[in-house]
């Protein structure tokens, strides 16, 4: 059944006409008749019916007719809808970050961004550098923004922001009131690091390598999932630890935790902007880019 012949019977007992409804849906009074005997044909049972020169309903027309009007009215709903939503782009921008750039660096760009896209609905997922790598290879995300280079020949990455690791001992600790403070003086601390995967463990473990040390070299106490967590740890006297200076320059400012350079670290690191090559010429990456 066509929704056009259903629109017919509609509009046939509506004016309670073969002549009004022909003219109203520019058709000949034949045609009309057609269509209701081929819907008749359709339900196998009689639709209408005349009584002294007026078209009644039968009981299966009743249904017919009331179900119909449902029908031609949903259709029509969706039909306004689409139409009042044709043309619209939804926006909407699937960022993959690992702990520090989510707290640090992620915020202040929003902020840019939605100068410029005011209706763009913006989700963050907030792992280590390696799941959120992940997760724009499987293409969850349109971007991910990580604490270490992604090897990935399909990704176009960017140097998004320069950072390197501090020392950050709590406030009482020994060390903080000395000065050319070396790794050697902090292999008998107690030290907090972060989870695998995690962009700051990957640079801390670097820092150590370059003076042929690694984790074993230290007291490590304790494995944590975030920065945050970590900075907690520390602050309540667990031991020692290395973060991300963004980290540790604001939390030198308002937690009882101090942050101190090691000589002989050497820690820098970038954070990079990755996102698949295709979608160079994507508007909302594009502007995103602008934003770093």
């Amino acid at each position: 059944m066509k929704l056009n012949t259903l629109k017919i019977f509609v509009n046939l007992i509506d004016l309670g006409s073969y002549s009004l409804t022909a003219e109203k849906l520019n058709l000949t009074q034949p045609a009309v008749s057609m269509q209701i005997k081929s819907l008749e044909e359709k339900f196998k049972d009689k639709l209408v019916e005349k009584e002294q020169g007026e078209l009644k309903l039968t009981p299966v027309g009743k249904i017919i007719y009331s179900e119909g009007k449902k029908i031609l009215q949903t259709w029509d709903d969706l039909l306004q809808k689409v139409e009042m939503n044709r043309g619209k782009e939804v926006k909407e921008l699937h960022i993959a970050s690992s702990t520090i750039p989510s707290e640090y660096m992620i915020p202040d760009i929003l902020s840019c961004l939605l100068n410029y896209i005011p209706d763009l609905m913006v989700e963050v997922a907030v792992s280590d550098s390696a799941k959120s790598i992940e997760m724009l290879e499987e293409n969850k995300v349109d971007l991910a923004v990580v604490g270490y280079r992604p090897e990935n020949s399909k990704f176009k990455i960017l140097e998004a922001a320069d950072d390197r690791l501090k020392l950050i001992l709590p406030a009482d600790h020994e060390l903080v009131f000395k000065d050319n403070i070396s790794l050697k003086d902090l292999q008998n601390e107690k030290m907090i690091i972060r989870e695998k995967g995690s962009g700051t463990r990957k640079a801390m473990e670097a820092g150590f390598k370059r003076l042929s040390l690694n984790l074993n070299d230290f007291n490590i106490v304790g494995q944590l999932g975030s920065t945050e967590s970590v900075l907690s740890a520390v602050q309540a006297g667990l031991g020692i630890s290395f973060v991300s200076q963004l980290a540790s320059s604001k939390a030198a400012g308002c937690r009882p935790v101090v942050e101190k350079d090691v000589a002989d670290m050497q820690s820098g690191r970038k954070f990079y902007l990755a996102f698949f090559k295709s979608r160079e010429n994507d508007s909302i990456i594009k502007r995103f880019i602008d934003c770093l």
